[in-house]
């Protein structure tokens, strides 16, 4: 049992030295596996102390979730965690029906529109989620409550050990004479707005040797490869809460061209050699990337550290808010 509660924390210390457990949960597309964003989050959690555990979200849509609500009782019952922190609103939905216990949500996502989803998180927050976090400002501020903390994904800089260029190259079998603008998304989600980056680098006339690079469901260990094999990393999305990409790359010193999404803006503002379009032209983003091409030196690295994104600060705040829950 976690007996913190009294604790008087800066912010980035941390008070995992006395034992807690924690249950993460989210939803899984393969069985049993989670998203490499919320394993990451608790690896770096279990570094730090805290006693994490997970549960996937399995089954085709509605029934899917439904069904988990009885799976996840059973689990909560087994373990007897200090509390649940859900990833994903309908994670958070299963999680407030399966237990009494203090509820920690994380919306990776943002809400432009004001549509069921928005009214039922809304619901959600004042009423059964202990605490809920969003990654950026522009998310806090569509929602608008006084339960909501801001706390980005942190970057997992032991994956970063700097890999040269042609060795980078070599491992995922790419041409050493091209120039590679990575996507790293699945093509076939309309959020990530595929068509505008496919749009955009055909457009490219400077010059003949530039191929779009498409990289997605892969050990996020061979991602990383692909971004020190690249020479830029292109953003098209719609709409995203703090993109994790975003922050990879600068990890990688990888220079950008994003869509003004999620918390970029603040992320990238005084990164020399990353570009965030004002529109979703494509003429725009491709001159955007012509002149990202042009980028000779990329200090991205610095930006992380600078923020503090790395995993065991983002751990630290996390284990401080678990804290104060009791």
């Amino acid at each position: 049992m976690w007996l913190g509660a009294g604790l008087n924390l800066k912010d980035g210390e941390s008070c995992s030295l006395i034992h807690m457990t924690v249950i993460h949960v989210g939803r899984s597309k393969e069985k049993e596996k989670l998203s490499p964003i919320i394993l990451s989050q608790g690896h770096s959690l279990t570094n730090i102390g805290v006693s994490v555990n997970y549960f996937a979200i399995t089954g085709r849509g509605f029934i899917g979730y439904f069904k988990s609500i009885f799976k996840l009782r059973r689990y909560i019952s087994t373990l007897k965690p200090d509390l649940v922190h859900a990833h994903y609103s309908l994670s958070g939905f299963v999680a407030a029906f399966a237990t009494s216990k203090p509820i920690v949500v994380s919306l990776m996502g943002s809400f432009p529109k004001r549509n069921w989803r928005y009214y039922l998180v809304k619901f959600f927050m004042s009423f059964l989620w202990k605490v809920t976090i969003v990654k950026s400002a522009a998310t806090a501020l569509q929602l608008k409550s006084n339960k909501l903390h801001i706390i980005p994904n942190g970057v997992d800089l032991k994956l970063f050990t700097h890999l040269e260029k042609e060795d980078a190259r070599k491992k995922c079998k790419l041409e050493s004479n091209k120039k590679y603008i990575l996507f790293a998304a699945e093509p076939q989600r309309k959020v990530k707005n595929y068509q505008l980056a496919e749009s955009a680098v055909k457009l490219i006339t400077s010059r003949k040797d530039v191929e779009l690079l498409t990289v997605y469901n892969l050990p996020h260990d061979k991602i990383v490869e692909y971004m020190y094999a690249s020479d830029v990393l292109l953003l098209t999305s719609i709409s995203e809460g703090s993109p994790n990409v975003i922050k990879e790359a600068l990890a990688c010193n990888l220079p950008i061209v994003t869509t003004k999404v999620g918390d970029v803006e603040r992320i990238l503002e005084t990164v020399e050699g990353a570009f965030i379009a004002n529109t979703y032209d494509d003429i725009e983003v491709s001159k955007l990337l012509e002149e990202a091409l042009k980028v000779d030196t990329f200090k991205g690295l610095d930006r992380i550290l600078e923020l503090n994104l790395d995993s065991e600060s983002v751990a630290n705040k996390l284990s401080n808010l678990y804290a104060g829950l009791f």
